[in-house]
């Protein structure tokens, strides 16, 4: 969670996409476990529900077959045995004698419902207790003792898939189909609600850019004339120091007073002096080059920054440049012309190797110097 400058928490972009895809993933975790849970309770069911089926059928042919058994009459149980086996659910179907001797073993084929006897063994090894299953797979085994008074044989009967088995199947297709398609739907759901989220949240940041960005400009620009205020102007004479040191060149800072701007205000009002402020501001900034600055400190106090100077020629020739500039007269919105001029103290670094603070104080007191020697005047801080 990020927290802008007023201190109010928003959530990031990537974290809203794990969040997304955290309720994705557990979504589809949790389909997975219902059609596991639901596979394994219609398992059992499938399972108890043949057993039941198995043994219920068993029980019905053990009493069409015993007085048959007890009389041996053995075309009357392969009757029995082929009427049971009409039922698609019954694969095949046994009868033994007590000790497990065959006496009727009919089989019928899956794929043409043809019933075949089955001659493989005379004999088979029957159970300890008198009903016995056995599930299988699909197939359920259902061993049951043929008891008349006395136990007289066993019949061994096997079955596959029930009409429940059928219908849990398309019960088990449809919940899954159900559960899935749910699924997409709620992950569908999440991606449109992320992608609408992740363009609110990019228009968000785009605002809260913006208002970072004005709110940098208040607290580092004048308001008036939109020039850096003293704030910036001591972070940019810190870089500027840092740079001459580095590259064993020179800078110049400037403090600029204006001559005859008093008057503006008291004669044409608040709003003509505006006026004029602004137009200084512009004209200082036409004077200079693009990686010097221009700085006011309030009032009609400016200061410069003028880096990389040659202090035989060059700083010179910028200098008369800006009183030649600011003495041309400045038409007010009044309709009407006013003339100032500017006093301005300079002072070079490295030559007055001094802390930011000390040297707007050097040049400060270099512009009093100047403005006494009267209106439009320059002069350089010597120590």
């Amino acid at each position: 969670m990020k927290v802008d400058e007023k201190g109010n928490s928003r959530i990031s972009t990537r974290a809203l996409f794990r969040g997304t895809l955290l309720i994705g993933l557990g979504t589809l975790a949790l389909v997975i476990v219902a059609i596991s849970w639901f596979d394994h309770q219609a398992k059992e069911i499938r399972v108890a529900g043949r057993e039941s089926t198995a043994k219920m059928m068993a029980e019905g042919v053990a009493i069409a077959i015993q007085d048959d058994v007890i009389s041996e009459n053995y075309a009357q149980i392969e009757g029995r045995l082929r009427q049971t086996l009409s039922d698609p659910q019954v694969l095949s179907i046994l009868v033994a004698d007590e000790d497990g001797k065959v006496l009727s073993h009919l089989q019928v084929d899956p794929a043409t419902r043809n019933i075949k006897p089955i001659y493989s063994s005379s004999r088979v090894q029957v159970p300890t207790q008198s009903s016995e299953v056995l599930t299988v797979g699909d197939a359920t085994t259902q061993w049951l003792q043929l008891v008349a008074g006395v136990p007289i044989g066993w019949l061994r009967l096997e079955i596959v898939g029930t009409k429940v088995d059928d219908a849990l199947t398309n019960l088990r297709k449809q919940v899954t189909i159900w559960l899935l398609s749910a699924c997409f739907v709620l992950l569908l759901s999440l991606s449109m609600v992320l992608w609408r989220t992740r363009g609110l949240i990019k228009m968000e940041e785009a605002v809260i850019q913006g208002r970072t960005d004005a709110l940098k400009k208040v607290a580092h620009h004048d308001s008036l004339t939109e020039l850096p205020n003293r704030y910036l102007l001591l972070d940019r004479l810190g870089q500027a120091i840092a740079s001459s040191n580095r590259n064993q060149t020179s800078f110049a800072l400037c403090f600029i007073d204006l001559d005859g701007f008093k008057p503006v205000n008291d004669e044409h009002g608040h709003d003509a002096g505006d006026f004029v402020l602004r137009e200084v501001a512009r004209r200082l900034t036409a004077c200079v080059r693009e990686n010097d600055t221009v700085a006011r400190l309030g009032g009609d106090e400016f200061v410069l920054i003028l880096v990389d100077v040659e202090i035989a020629s060059g700083i010179h020739t910028t200098l008369e440049r800006i009183l030649a500039t600011i003495k041309k007269p400045i038409a007010i919105p009044e309709g009407v012309e006013v003339a100032i001029s500017l006093s301005m103290g300079v002072t070079v670094f490295p030559d007055d190797l001094s802390s930011p603070d000390d040297l707007l104080n050097h040049a400060d007191e270099a512009m009093y110097v100047a403005k006494n020697k009267g209106p439009g005047q320059y002069f350089f801080y010597q120590s």
